[in-house]
């Protein structure tokens, strides 16, 4: 059985697991058909659920605690310019890799998928919708969910359109009533 680690010990890790694998560019792909994405990010989801049981990768319940570690904010920072930028293969390693899908950036409350879905970086959108990591319901500090920054900042009505249908979804499968900022 493996030993809990500390939130501190397993940010470190973390760190350490992205260096790696920026050192080795980034690889490997999940696969070029759907089927292969499907399997893969399902098999990544299983694994991550493993670690955080085991206390080995961070449980996004652990972010508030975690809000001043210096290097989980850096490691934030990184990753959510990655969204921004369009960068999947580095959004995608970072997931892997177990870092928070959610992790909101604490002056911004933006997220990986509130950042791509404002920056029109659809390879991103599509590694964080196919990943099946995301909450659709989480806002900005503006109130604005990831749709509305979609339609509204990354002038994409189809992206909009299906992250509407996802946060309806979710908010239905959670029993909330999901309302548009005022």
């Amino acid at each position: 059985m493996a030993t809990q680690t500390s939130p501190a010990e397993a940010v470190a890790q973390l760190r350490e697991r992205i260096e790696q694998r920026r050192a080795a560019d980034w690889l490997p792909e999940p696969g070029p058909t759907v089927q292969e994405r499907r399997r893969h990010w399902r098999d990544v989801r299983t694994q991550r659920a493993q670690k955080i049981a085991d206390g080995n990768y961070l449980d996004e319940a652990l972010l508030p605690q975690l809000r001043g570690d210096a290097v989980l904010n850096r490691l934030g920072r990184e990753f959510l310019k990655a969204a921004e930028r369009g960068n999947a293969p580095l959004v995608r390693a970072y997931l892997e890799e177990g870092f928070p899908a959610n992790y909101q950036d604490r002056r911004t409350g933006e997220t990986a998928l509130l950042a791509s879905a404002g920056a029109r970086a659809r390879d991103v959108l599509r590694v964080l919708l196919d990943s099946g990591l995301c909450n659709f319901l989480l806002r900005d500090k503006g109130g604005r969910l990831a749709s509305e920054l979609a339609y509204l900042f990354g002038r994409d009505p189809a992206a909009a359109r299906l992250l509407g249908i996802k946060e309806r979804k979710q908010a239905e499968a959670l029993g909330i009533a999901l309302t548009r900022r005022p």
